[in-house]
């Protein structure tokens, strides 16, 4: 398998981290959200094993092109509006809840437009980039960043602080049917491997056939960084009324320290290395927007000085609508209204793997 798509996997993992995967999981902790978090994993591998395969079959190209030209000219233009709102919508929660978290914890006096409007600037200029340079950024950042995440998620484990007795208690409630909400947040860590529909593009040649080794080691990844996500919290801050938390990952990770390190916080590490991993998961979903958009409606004449600037106008739709969702949300609405995206994902996934089955039909045809 490319190791692009490894990259497209760990971001989107390691994002939902700081998501409302974590509070949903502990607000079902008593309801199956460890058979929940298991279950996950199987249907990750469906999700994987097939987008992996289909797009095998199609190497350097993307989605769209696919849909043009196998599925009916009555499906092309609607499909492709629900894979730009899909994409949309999964960049918009990670950009208005890390807003919010950098109000809450380092900029209280900064206005929440000023802290989005900032991140934006930066994503704006990354997601105009080629797709293969985007891969290559994401590549580089990734190189910097994985080795301090992997630390951060190792180390409460190993701290004085951390109650095995709690994780004890949480693992007694796995009598429990899955839980759905639970089910459909865990489940979306593995959506990473949907962008490939984008950036398959960028793939020259055919990927090595997806191994047994290869699916073992992204589900080992993912129910690893669902049980730093789900039992951190409640190792280091008990398993009763951990749903009360707002953001659990970064006020357990403001109870740990560095005794020799340079920041003994160990809050002031994650957030801006979880802020890179944050822009990169932006950057990603609405690059694949954004590409997407470029299939939906192209003007032509839309230019200056021999530069096309239909890119630019997509984009000015969606800094109207992410400033003017952040003035509208609150931190419980976008709790809720993120749970709601997480338990329509499944069946969105149905349907596009429905459609890549229509597809590959036609294809063979």
């Amino acid at each position: 398998m490319n190791r692009f798509m490894y990259y497209l996997l760990f971001v989107n993992m390691t994002a939902n981290m700081i998501s409302a995967v974590p509070k949903i999981l502990l607000n079902e902790r008593l309801n199956g959200a460890i058979p929940s978090m298991l279950l996950s994993v199987i249907f990750g591998f469906i999700i994987v094993y097939s987008f992996v395969k289909f797009f095998n079959k199609f190497p350097e190209k993307g989605f769209p092109e696919l849909l043009k030209e196998y599925a009916p000219s009555w499906f092309y233009y609607p499909f492709l509006t629900f894979i730009i709102a899909f994409w949309f919508v999964g960049g918009l929660i990670t950009l208005i809840t890390y807003s919010f978290m950098l109000k809450r914890y380092l900029t209280p006096d900064m206005s929440l437009l000023w802290i989005a409007s900032s991140i934006l600037i930066f994503v704006s200029f990354g997601i105009l980039m080629n797709t293969k340079t985007v891969l290559n950024t994401v590549e580089n950042i990734l190189f910097i960043t994985i080795p301090v995440i992997i630390y951060m998620m190792i180390k409460p484990f190993f701290s004085d602080q951390f109650e095995w007795d709690f994780v004890r208690e949480a693992i007694m409630h796995t009598n429990h049917l899955p839980n759905y909400s639970a089910f459909s947040a865990s489940s979306f860590v593995y959506v990473g491997v949907m962008n490939i529909i984008i950036f398959n593009r960028a793939f020259t040649q055919k990927k090595r056939r997806l191994t047994w080794k290869q699916l073992l080691l992204i589900g080992v990844t993912g129910i690893s960084v669902l049980s730093a996500a789900y039992f951190i919290p409640i190792g280091l801050n008990g398993f009763n009324h951990i749903d009360h938390l707002v953001y659990p990952a970064i006020t357990t990770s403001d109870t740990l320290r560095m005794k020799y390190g340079l920041i003994e916080r160990l809050i002031y590490l994650f957030m801006p290395f979880f802020l890179a991993i944050s822009f990169l998961s932006m950057l990603i979903h609405w690059h694949v927007a954004i590409e997407t958009c470029k299939d939906f409606i192209w003007f032509k004449r839309f230019q200056w000085k021999k530069m096309n600037l239909t890119p630019y106008l997509y984009l000015a739709v969606f800094w109207m609508i992410t400033l003017k969702l952040i003035t509208a949300l609150s931190e419980y609405k976008l709790l809720l209204y993120s749970s709601y995206f997480f338990n329509a994902v499944p069946f969105q996934i149905v349907i596009f793997l429905l459609v890549c089955w229509f597809i590959k039909r036609r294809a063979k045809a």
